[in-house]
């Protein structure tokens, strides 16, 4: 017998938890050799980078905001001057995932702002001068591949200040841009698997991340399937911190429904698709 067939024998009664059996037909693994760079990759792609110095290419991807026109807006801005100050290590050493939460607790506006500007909003304007385009490039608290912010930002609100229903966050504008109103309480925890090890009944918002995976593939190819991944974890990790700050509980959600989530949101799927959810409440006394 060959070596390759006692080799493949003993692989197939290997019962432990690693081994061959958990990269075997891997489409992550797959994917994950493919977008390597290589010396040869790295030239390649460098054209499709220099096509960036264009004035008309920079100037439409300087602009990766979403919008609903015509929507009913609740204005954020105006919490912009309340001081808000937490210390840095200590709201580090403090964090944790929080899985259940105070039944009667509600998220205000200002927290709302704090999660959703400190995170992901535009917080400074760069101008393009270089590229000789009258514009600016809006940049925000977490690195991007490119600086081309593939991400969107949506919040359900349970109980707050404001009606509960789905609202998309204007990242450019400081705003919260409703998209329907109602109590999804029940619909979502049809698709998303959280309890009853998270105990969704009782949070006040659930925040939800979603990627426009064309906005980086334009000028990295399918090496920006990482970042956007990259910085959606930045953002996760961004808003776990404020809401610590804020004596808030929050858990990351994994267990969902991809297609289901994004009928919900009424997003295509493909060239939008979810890819983060973390829900959020008040701390148990």
């Amino acid at each position: 017998m060959k070596l390759t067939n006692i080799k493949d024998k003993y692989d197939d009664k290997d019962g432990t938890l690693y081994g061959k059996k958990n990269i075997d037909e891997s489409l992550a693994l797959l994917f994950h050799e493919n977008s390597k760079f290589t010396t040869h990759s790295m030239r390649k792609q460098g054209e499709r980078i220099g096509a960036f110095s264009n004035p008309y290419v920079a100037e439409r991807s300087s602009q990766p905001f979403k919008t609903y026109p015509g929507t009913e807006q609740i204005d954020l801005s105006v919490y912009e001057q309340v001081p808000h100050n937490a210390e840095l290590f200590e709201t580090i050493k403090r964090r944790r995932s929080i899985r259940d939460y105070k039944e009667d607790s509600t998220i205000s506006l200002n927290e709302l702002y704090v999660l959703l500007q400190y995170s992901y909003g535009v917080n400074v304007r760069q101008k393009m001068d270089s590229f000789g385009v009258d514009g600016h490039i809006g940049l925000r608290n977490v690195p991007s591949g490119g600086g081309l912010f593939p991400l969107e930002l949506y919040v359900v609100i349970f109980k707050a200040h404001i009606p509960s229903g789905l609202y998309h966050f204007r990242s450019d504008s400081m705003c919260l841009e409703k998209i329907k109103e109602g109590e999804f309480m029940n619909e979502l925890i049809q698709i998303i698997q959280a309890e009853p090890y998270v105990n969704m009944r009782s949070s006040s918002a659930l925040f939800i991340t979603t990627g426009i995976l064309e906005r980086q593939m334009i000028k990295y190819g399918d090496r920006a399937y990482r970042f956007m991944m990259q910085e959606s974890g930045f953002v996760g990790m961004m808003m776990s911190l404020l809401a610590e700050s804020l004596n808030l509980g929050s858990c990351m959600l994994g267990g969902y429904n991809d297609d289901k989530v994004n009928e919900f949101l009424e997003i295509d799927g493909v060239f939008e698709t979810v890819n983060n959810l973390l829900v959020v409440g008040g701390k148990k006394d």
